[in-house]
């Protein structure tokens, strides 16, 4: 939050003003303290809703989406307030500088607009704070180190004012005199709405500046360039894959009917195409005709040529998967193929700032038959493949020593066998965001996107 026009006394405010005595009763002098306190407050009420326009406006990708509907809804009806009470704040003030008849008591109305403005605001802008990651610069730095000495000089600014002979006259006439009472009153609103301003204020550089570690310890996040914000994204991706689930992967058990036990397929790590930033094509190519169903997997490089790149067969009676060595003959004429066609849609700062992957599948059931889109429903999570009609995407984390090279784990040179959710780190336990490792308000998995163009094979 930005800082908020210095509020002050009911009475005078010029007046008010201490070592400028010689200038109060100066019309040009006036004028400057009124044109400050609009700036101040227009360029507040301009943060405010700058930082609304951004919440409003993000979409789900990568680690990020859209926040809570309550927290869009409080932060609207605080920036509609704020706009009304600065508007009218800003009316009074000036027939008090220049007139002397102002509509409202200037403290009684600086100590409302505190309660209903200031303070809920400051309090949401932690909360956001709180649960996002903000890029490390030293221009990010220097903007969250404005803020907090911004509200260190209203505190000390008002701690001046209300030292004066007039405040001190007022709180010892406290008890004989109700404008007296009602000023002190006041004065003490304000003053605690400020501190706690102020400790709103240093909440959010502590989360923009400090990052908090898994193991409880705290680091100051040192910024590499001036303007350029940098992410710490390798928390976020590093070993973070794409898996796919379907019923062609499973055991013929009744235990494959469980989310934990289902087979997954690994496709590519997240990393790769956010480093390549250029369509990724997996090919899946099976054979069901006879015996074990055997598995071609094909991939485009970056130049878009399809190359072989993995090949098994599965067993699932005997459970097991046996890793073919020559991939080239391994699959008979008549093949059925999943096609996928994934593309990363760059950071768009606040909208996306990850970025976001997306993905068009088609199917071909036979050699003969058209490339159509599937007659099944891919979820963003293998909890949901209750029936054959469901398949799933989701984005998961290799734990320890896990393999992360191929397809399916290769065990040896010639066994394998399929990754499972329970020897995964679910991306909803990965993605833990800001300083107090909220939960992931962006995709479990890439987004559907029936505009990318895919052919099959």
């Amino acid at each position: 939050m930005e800082n908020k026009a210095i509020r002050t006394k009911p009475d005078g405010l010029v007046s008010s003003i201490p070592f400028c005595r010689g200038f109060h009763g100066k019309r040009y002098f006036k004028f400057i303290v009124f044109l400050l306190i609009v700036i101040l407050d227009t360029a507040d009420l301009a943060s405010d809703w700058l930082l609304y326009n951004d919440v409003a406006n993000t979409k789900e990708g990568l680690v990020y989406g859209p926040l809570e509907g309550s927290i869009r809804y409080a932060l609207l009806v605080t920036c509609i307030i704020g706009t009304q009470s600065i508007t009218i704040e800003i009316i009074n003030l000036s027939l008090e500088i220049f007139r002397g008849n102002p509509w409202f008591d200037l403290e009684l109305l600086s100590a409302v607009i505190i309660w209903i403005e200031d303070v809920p605001q400051i309090t949401i802008n932690v909360v956001i704070i709180a649960c996002r990651e903000e890029a490390i610069s030293y221009f990010q730095l220097v903007k969250a180190s404005v803020l907090i000495a911004g509200a260190i000089i209203r505190v000390l600014f008002s701690l001046i004012l209300y030292c004066s002979n007039k405040a001190i006259r007022d709180i010892k006439r406290v008890k004989k005199n109700h404008e007296s009472r009602s000023r002190v009153f006041n004065r003490a609103l304000i003053m605690t709405g400020l501190i706690i301003t102020l400790g709103g204020a240093a909440m959010v550089f502590l989360f923009t500046q400090y990052e908090r570690n898994p193991d409880g310890t705290i680091n100051f996040k040192v910024p590499n360039s001036y303007v350029e914000g940098e992410y710490d994204d390798a928390k976020y991706f590093n070993n973070v894959s794409i898996y796919f689930s379907h019923e062609l992967f499973d055991w013929n058990t009744t235990a494959s009917r469980y989310a934990e036990h289902r087979n997954l397929f690994r496709l590519f790590k997240i990393n790769e195409i956010r480093q390549e930033k250029v369509d990724r094509m997996i090919i899946i190519q099976y054979d069901e005709l006879t015996g074990p169903t055997k598995f071609v997997i094909k991939e485009s490089d970056m130049s878009g040529n399809v190359r072989v790149n993995e090949c098994f067969q599965m067993d699932r009676t005997g459970k097991n998967v046996t890793i073919g060595s020559n991939c080239t003959a391994y699959i008979a004429l008549s093949i059925n193929e999943f096609v996928f066609k994934f593309r990363y849609i760059k950071p768009y700062v606040p909208k996306l700032i990850f970025g976001d992957i997306k993905y068009n599948i088609k199917v071909k059931y036979n050699s003969a038959s058209t490339c159509k889109s599937p007659d099944y429903v891919i979820s963003n999570s293998i909890k949901d493949q209750s029936n054959k009609r469901v398949a799933s995407l989701h984005y998961y984390r290799t734990k320890g020593s896990l393999d992360e090279t191929n397809h399916v784990i290769h065990t040896s040179a010639t066994h394998g066998t399929f990754y499972h959710s329970r020897s995964l780190q679910d991306i909803r336990d990965v993605w833990k965001t800001g300083f107090a490792h909220c939960k992931s308000t962006g995709s479990l998995a890439p987004h559907h996107d029936d505009s990318i163009d895919v052919q099959c094979t």
